[in-house]
Parts: structure tokens; sequence; C-alpha cells
């Protein structure tokens, strides 16, 4: 048993986003999610869910309402736009002017030919949806107040909106309102706000709104059919499931309510009863949406939450950057975390040595030196930061934003750090992908125009780096690359896409032939979550979003015999995992021992043993469970070919400092808790 001693960094202190709105587009399996600093994230949930891209957020945008029109994205917001996104370039496509002020709402009708914009001078502005733009259709009759929720009927002849006091009946055809149905007030002086609306398959409005009533309305004749105090304060989301037979609603009062759908036996009409009700979330829950009979639910907390019932089951997704968010650098001991808008650069601490038969796998070692944070960089103009990457000298630090790159040099000299800017020109504004190659000598980038991702090779010379040339991957097929990593000889870059298509690319020393040699393999049914080659066998092994584990042999160009024996042995407990596998590593001293980390675990697979059956758990070990605080973590030889070695909270990043030692980046959800605003206020057991 080889045991190795692990850097638990617990000083990566992210700040929490609130989630503002969802959008989940039932074809494409694709969850879009806007946060508080405007940036939104494209979630595959098809399996596992798992951030596939995101849109970075510009303080000057505001983002209040998302929506999927098939597979084209929409937003608008208090700029008063409505915004269509390139999903290739991940930036702003096309910008349509609303009229009547800032923008709270708009929703599209269902065949997806006529999109409603609700603002806040009281205007509705509808447009034709067309291949490739909007174009502004009419504006309707002007209300007083501000429109802060609007939705389509299932005709579409018909919108309604929501705003104080107020539910209106438009027509969508003559751009007049047919009904005004005034809300319930607890004082005649007080203000009722409708937050949130939504419509059945028989065209009834539910609406929720501040004094936290749910209420169904009849909008032919414009009356309350029944309503329900199911909250104690405001209710910021509504959705209904698919079947339209069971209303889930939720708001500043934290808890997720539904109401189901029954049919009276003496009336035969239908009524709304209340049903289950699940504490979901610590905060308000601003967004609710449910697909394929899972509720997705999101708030200020910035947790996405993903619940069912029955069975009852709740999976809670951490409001994380997209990966990569650490970089490691063996060279200088070094680690650089990435934050939203600026880098820290750590020196990390060097443990006592303890005698080799004192160390014993679970115990706490000492640092003779602290880590010390030797840099903050900030970006200019406050903007979010798309990539980054540092040398493993960390001499070179390059990051690019959505609008320029920076290149600097860094050093520390007789003890203090020093930070120039590099004057390399690397003629490009934006970078959406880089890495620098395991020995420093190469730096790569990657860029996705819309038509073609373009490949650019540099040389990196002591303080510069020198173009070498690029290439495209339109050949193997391979557009809107996720995941890239080099094999660590330096001579292949492998390029993973959301497409799920994977390719080789042989690079040699980093000189451009004409024709490149490269290659693709086979086509799988879901996109790869992470990919790493092993130094001296050369096998790349692939984590796809199903679980799936795969091992293809680079110089070979084929799956190894490891491989092709473990797809029909994958345990189910493995498959049914709801966290999907971020990042992959190998032990340096067992060629036979690959390490897996998710959100939550640190798991091993030991090729020597023998395969075990589908019905076979997971084994845990017994350090995972007991010493979640340990310092050591081992890889034994054991006969279990899937094993938990470690247990975390939120980890972000495990990579190794050198044979020895390993680096766990973790986030304490404590940490992230703490900086929220206070909670409602509520009493519990008449306390």
């Amino acid at each position: 048993m080889a045991s190795y001693r692990i850097h638990n960094i617990r000083f990566y202190n992210l700040e929490p986003k609130s989630v503002t709105c969802l959008y989940h587009e039932s074809k494409t399996k694709k969850l879009a999610l806007a946060r508080s600093n405007n940036s939104i994230e494209i979630w595959n949930v098809e399996n596992a869910p798992f951030i596939e891209c995101t849109i970075a957020g510009h303080a000057e945008n505001s983002v209040e309402s998302i929506l999927w029109i098939d597979s084209r994205l929409f937003s608008t917001g208090l700029q008063g736009v409505v915004i269509e996104y390139d999903l290739k370039t991940l930036s702003v496509k096309h910008e349509v002017i609303v009229i009547g002020g800032a923008a709270w709402c708009m929703d599209v009708n269902q065949e997806k030919t006529r999109l409603a914009v609700g603002t806040e001078d009281g205007y509705i502005n509808t447009f034709t949806v067309h291949k490739d733009k909007l174009i502004y259709e009419r504006i309707f009759d002007k209300q007083n107040g501000r429109i802060l929720c609007i939705k389509w009927d299932n005709t579409g002849e018909m919108i309604y909106t929501g705003s104080t006091d107020t539910i209106r009946v438009w027509s969508a055809i003559s751009g007049h309102a047919i009904h005004k149905m005034t809300t319930s007030k607890n004082n005649i002086k007080e203000e009722t706000i409708v937050w949130c609306l939504a419509v059945t398959d028989d065209n009834i409005i539910i609406s929720g709104d501040s004094l936290g009533f749910l209420s169904f309305w009849d909008p032919q004749m414009g009356v309350l059919i029944e309503s329900h105090e199911s909250h104690t304060a405001d209710i910021l989301a509504i959705t209904l499931s698919h079947d339209m037979n069971v209303v889930y609603c939720a708001g500043v009062d934290p808890v997720v309510r539904s109401f189901c759908k029954i049919i009276m036996k003496s009336s035969g009409k239908p009524q709304w009863v209340k049903g289950i009700e699940r504490r979901l979330h610590v905060h308000d829950v601003r967004a609710l949406v449910e697909a394929n009979g899972k509720l997705y639910s999101a708030g200020v907390d910035g947790y996405l939450a993903v619940s069912s019932y029955p069975p009852k089951n709740l999976v809670k997704y951490p409001p994380l950057l997209q990966s990569p968010c650490a970089i490691i650098c063996r060279k200088s001991r070094c680690i650089l975390l990435r934050y939203r808008n600026y880098l820290e650069l750590w020196r990390l601490g060097s443990a006592t040595k303890d005698p080799p038969e004192l160390v014993r796998s679970s115990m706490l070692h000492q640092l003779d030196e602290e880590p010390i944070k030797l840099l903050q960089l900030q970006t200019k103009g406050d903007e979010s930061i798309i990539s980054c990457a540092i040398n493993k000298d960390s001499k070179t630090i390059v990051y690019s934003t959505d609008t320029h790159v920076r290149v600097f040099n860094f050093d520390v000299i007789e003890g203090d750090a020093m930070l120039c800017r590099n004057d390399t020109d690397l003629s490009m504004k934006r970078i959406q992908k880089m890495l620098f190659s395991p020995n420093g000598k190469l730096f790569v980038t990657i860029n996705n125009d819309g038509n073609e991702n373009t490949v650019t090779l540099f040389k990196v010379d002591k303080k510069s780096l020198s173009l070498i040339g690029s290439f495209q991957t339109t050949k193997e097929s391979i557009e809107n690359i996720s995941l890239m990593c080099f094999s660590p000889d330096n001579k292949y870059l492998v390029c993973a896409d959301r497409q799920c298509g994977i390719a080789m690319y042989f690079i040699g020393d980093g000189i451009m032939a004409e024709s490149l040699k490269a290659w693709r393999l086979p086509k799988y049914s879901c996109p790869a979550t992470a990919i790493a080659v092993q130094k001296n066998t050369l096998n790349l092994v692939i984590v796809y979003s199903d679980h799936k584990v795969v091992e293809y042999n680079i110089p070979t160009k084929s799956y190894t015999e490891f491989s092709n024996h473990l797809q029909s042995r994958l345990s189910k407990q493995w498959l049914t995992r709801p966290f999907p596998i971020t990042n992959i590593i190998f032990d340096p001293r067992n060629e036979n021992i690959i390490i897996m980390q998710d959100d939550l675990s640190v798991y091993i697979i030991n090729k020597s043993s023998e395969l075990s059956e589908k019905e076979v758990k997971i084994f845990k070990r017994e350090n995972g469970e007991s010493a979640e605080d340990s310092n050591s973590i081992s890889s034994s030889q054991s006969q279990h070919t899937f094993q938990v070695a470690k247990k975390y909270k939120h980890l972000v990043y495990l990579n190794w400092l050198n044979d020895e030692e390993l680096v766990a980046v973790e986030v304490n959800p404590t940490s992230l808790l703490e900086k929220l605003p206070p909670t409602l206020k509520q009493k519990f057991f008449g306390i």
C-alpha cells in the first residue's frame, strides 16, 4: 500500500451568486441558469447535470428573464433589449430594442413563432421569431404600472400579465385588454404584487403574489376560481408538472409546496388540493422548473437543487465556477485560483519530514511553512475571466476576458513579488480555452469564430510567447471544444467538444507541418466530463456524463483490453451517481491506479483487481469514512475495482504537487452560506 500526503486547501473563498431565473429545453435536455452577476450557465441535464458552458456576465447588462426557442437562447432585462446569444462563440449574437423602458419578463407562444415582452412602463411588445432574427411586430395598449410576469395561453390568441394588484387578459390580435382581475388585500392601503404566473392546459391562470396566496383564475369570465394561502411570504416562482396535474410554488418562504388537481365526485369539477411540501433551500427560491419528472429549483443561496418525489430524492449542485478553477505549478510549488474577476497565486506550505515508519494513513501533518498569497491579479474594468493559464514555474500568467487578453511575467526576487506586463501581442481579443504544455515550452489557445475552432500554438521563451502557427478542427468535425489536455510527453493534444466528439492531434515538438496528423475517436451518445492521459502508457482515460469510463491507447489507436472488459461490468451504483466526474489523475507509482473526483468524493479504479458484477456496491475505504480531515490518502492493492478513497464537501480540484504530495482544493458549504443575506424569520414549534 502506497500512502500520500494531501494539502487540503480551504482558503478558496468563493462568493455565491444567486440564481435569478431558469428555463429548460426538453428536446436538447439543456437547462439555462442566470445568476445575479448577469452570467448565464448552460447545464446539460440529460444524465448527471454539469455546466457545459458559461456566457460571461457584464455589469451594464441585466438578465431578468431567459428562454429557449428550440436551440436558440434569448434573454431580456433592465437595459431594455432582447438579446439572442451565439452558443458557439458564447457571446451576443443579436439585440432588439424593446419599447417601454426596462423589460422584466418575456414568454413565447406554443408554436414558438411569437415572443411577448413586458416592460417597466406597462407596455407589451410582441416580436415575430424568424430563423436568424427577431422582427418587431407591435406594441399593446399602455397599462398603469410595470408588467412583472407574462404568459401566452395555449391557443396563442391571448396573453396574460401580472402586475401590482392586477392580472390582465389581453387579446394578442388586437392588443387590447379584455379582462382586469383584482387580487385580494389584507389592507386597503397595501399593494399586492403578482410575481409569477403559470397556465394550465385548459387555460386556467395560476398566480403567486406578495401575500403568499396561490390563486386560480378563469380568463374567459375574468373571475377568481379558488385561492390558497400557501406561504407566509411572497411567492416568487410557480411551475407546472408535464401532465399539468401538479403545481409547485415557492418564494421568500423557501418551502416548496405542491398542489394536486383532483376531480370532485359530487360536481365533476376540478379542484386543487395541497400535496407534499419540502424544504429544499435555506433561502429565497426564485426559480422553479419541472422536467422529466424532476423539479429544478434555485434562488438566493446559489445552489441548483434537483429533487423528485416519489421516490424521495434531493441533490444540490453548489454555486461554483466552471472548471478549471485551479491550476497547479509543480516546479514552484504554487497554485493559481480563479475567481470571477481576479486571480490569486499561492505558494503552498511544506510539511514536516516525518520518518517513514511514523507515517500512517489518516494522520495530520504539521507544516513547516504556512501557505503564502503571492499575488492577486484583478481584471481591467472588473470584467469576468473567461479562461486563464499559468506555466509550471509560475513565471508566465495569461488570462482572457470578453474584450482583452493579458500576458504577465511574474517572479519572486529576494522575497518580493514582481509582476510586469508582457508586451507579447497574441493578436486576439478573447480566448475561450488556453493551456501550457507539461514541459512549459508550448502554449495553446482555442477560439470559436462561429463556424470552426481555431487552435493556435505559441512557443514559450523566458519572457515572451512567439507564434508557431494555427489550424482548424473542422476536418475532424470537432466544434465547441469544452475540454482539452496535453499528453505528458507534450506530443499530443486531446480535445473534446460539447457535441460528444473527441479528437487527437499530433503536434510533436510544436513544429507545424503542412498536413497535421489528427484523428477522431468513435463518437459516443454523451459528452465527456473529464479526460486525462497517463504518463508512461499514454493511455487516454475518458469519463462521460453517464459515467461510462473508457481507456484508449494513443500510440496504437485502440481501446485497451481493460476498457473493453469494463463496459459490461460497471456497477449500477456507479452509473446512477448524481454528480459527474470532473477530473482524472494517475498514481505515479502504480500504472494500474486511476484516481477520479467529483463534488463529494475521490474514487480509485484498480485495473489489476478482478472486475466485479454490476450489483456489487462501490467499496468504501475506512479512512475515507472516518477521517474527513485527514492529510493523507492511499491507493491499495485491494480486490475491489472501484473504491471511494476519501469524502469531501465541495471538492473543486485534485492534482499532484509531486510524486508524494497531492493538492485538494475544497470549498466549505458553511463559508458559502455565511455570505448570504438574512433569511425570512419564522416561528417553529411555538417559539
